[in-house]
């Protein structure tokens, strides 16, 4: 079953592979930083800086980095990934730059080195409909929920105004952190905060986006905070050329027609002078659903997901195997020790952390695989340490006997397992398996923290483009719930074709039967 998962995967990968490395250096094939090519990290759902568009990067930023290493006489090479895992992969020297609309905050400045390019404001979006007490960032937001961005500049101005409310003996705001600022304003837009601090220029994507869901409570503020690109720490070389580069587009007019291409020096828009989004209907949802799945991004997401599955089933499989058949003896004791560190170490840390270690700490180390390599790797370690507990329960399932007697009739150790012992051991894990397959499709959805174009990555970038994310996520779930479903239909069959009873019927139909008078 798993061989078959791996080469229908296999199939259906490479086309989407090649297509992939055959754009190099369009960086999402791009593991590692290199000569000739600027290298840079980008999270793309911050629209206007940085975001997926028809399937492609663009934005502020990605225009930026394009410009600056067309000066610096490189090419840019994207690779496009969670937010989280921007750092590390600087620093793993995956990446030389990060450029994601970065706000420079005295905690990130200790471990990287920071070229500023841009400052900007916040400002505070409430709700368009209804009524609200925020009148701006001041006393009214005391007591209420207000949603920021993980690590943005936003969580340390809401820190500020719970503060200010403590020392006006008010109650202090409830900050709730989401990973992305369309999180932010989702979760404002279903009733879940009272407001969300974003951008300026944040709001005003959101705000041409939905025109009938939010509205500017107030005036911008902190208009001293600032963006900026990252690099390694002490790389003189680098932050020179960059620098460098940066100078000249500002001398001679590209940065600020990057400026006025993006809309970034627009006050914000009027939202009473916007007209509001026209209603849709199911049909409408139906035809945008229907176009994410059959849009060449979903079907390479959904492809690079079924071949991490399998590929991570396949050899985690052999892995477990591996360790549930240890031998007894000396041999043993020696591997026993090993093997209990093995299955302790991957059952006790979070799969999360095997990846970002494989992917982001072994290049330190010396050892360096390309992204694909390091979450198959990843995943494959992990699913080994729980296969080898699945394999022990079904080889122990067996009774010793039967092997001896298969000893006896003259089979080697290895006919035995394979003839007597594994038929039977794969009849009473099979449920197992089916659980851990299912479980390992879903598991994959982790690897979009190192730059893996995974299915659900590709859904949350498209819909950060748009905030379809109706449209966006069914079309990811189709294809979940498709592959869940053939996995537990094989399932089905396998266990049908393996019934006891069935192999029972099969085994006395093969059986001579005596003739008529002769002894029995």
């Amino acid at each position: 079953m798993y061989r078959l998962l791996f080469l229908i995967a296999l199939l259906c990968a490479a086309p989407a592979m090649a297509r992939e490395r055959a754009g190099e250096p369009a960086a999402s094939a791009r593991d590692q930083a290199a000569a000739g090519f600027l290298t840079y990290g980008t999270a793309a759902t911050f629209p206007p800086f940085e975001m997926v568009r028809d399937g492609q990067l663009a934005g502020f930023d990605i225009d930026l980095a394009a410009a600056l290493a067309a000066r610096m006489g490189q090419r840019p090479a994207p690779i496009n990934m969670e937010f989280d895992g921007l750092i590390p992969a600087l620093l793993g020297r995956r990446i030389d730059v990060i450029n994601s609309a970065m706000y420079l905050s005295p905690e990130r400045a200790r471990v990287v080195d920071f070229i500023p390019y841009l400052t900007i404001s916040s400002v505070v979006v409430v709700r368009r409909h209804g009524d609200t007490p925020i009148t701006g960032y001041d006393l009214s937001l005391c007591g209420l929920r207000i949603a920021v961005t993980l690590g943005g500049i936003e969580a340390r101005d809401a820190d500020t105004a719970s503060d200010i409310c403590r020392r006006a003996g008010r109650p202090a705001l409830t900050i709730l952190p989401y990973p992305t600022a369309q999180d932010t304003a989702l979760n404002l837009l279903q009733g879940r905060v009272d407001g969300a601090f974003t951008s300026r220029f944040g709001a005003a994507v959101l705000m041409q986006s939905v025109p009938d869901g939010y509205r500017i409570a107030g005036r911008p503020f902190g208009d001293r905070a600032q963006i900026g690109l990252a690099i390694r720490p002490n790389d003189a070389a680098l932050h020179a050329a960059l620098t460098g580069a940066l100078k000249s587009l500002q001398a001679d007019g590209t940065f600020a027609a990057l400026v006025h291409k993006w809309h970034l020096d627009l006050g914000l828009p009027d939202p009473d002078a916007m007209q509001a989004a026209a209603p849709t209907g199911w049909w409408t949802t139906a035809e945008r659903t229907a176009h994410y799945v059959a849009s060449p991004p979903f079907v390479h997401g959904a492809a690079i997901t079924l071949l991490l599955t399998a590929s991570s089933l396949f050899f985690g499989t052999l892995i477990g195997i591996l360790v549930a058949l240890v031998p007894g003896g000396r041999l043993g004791m020696i591997l026993r020790g090993p093997v209990l560190f093995y299955l302790w170490l991957f059952r006790g840390t979070p799969v999360l952390l095997q990846i970002i270690f494989v992917y982001n700490v072994l290049p330190l180390l010396g050892l360096r695989l390309p992204a694909l390599t390091s979450a198959i790797v990843a995943l494959s370690l992990n699913e080994g340490a729980y296969m080898a507990e699945i394999a022990r329960s079904g080889l122990d399932a067996v009774k010793p006997g039967q092997r001896i007697a298969g000893l006896a009739l003259g089979l080697s150790p290895f006919g035995v397992f394979r003839s007597i012992t594994a038929p039977q051991a794969f009849r009473v894990v099979l449920p197992m398996l089916g659980n851990q397959v299912i479980g390992m499709l879903k598991t994959s959805a982790l690897v979009s923290v190192i730059a893996v174009k995974e299915l659900l990555l590709i859904a949350d970038q498209a819909a950060s483009a748009n905030f379809r994310y109706l449209e966006a996520l069914s079309a990811a779930a189709i294809y979940y719930l498709a592959f869940t479903t053939l996995f537990m239909l094989a399932q089905r069959a396998i266990e049908r074709h393996l019934a006891p009873r069935r192999t029972a019927s099969a085994t006395a139909r093969k059986l001579p039967v005596p003739a008529a008078g002769e002894a029995r």
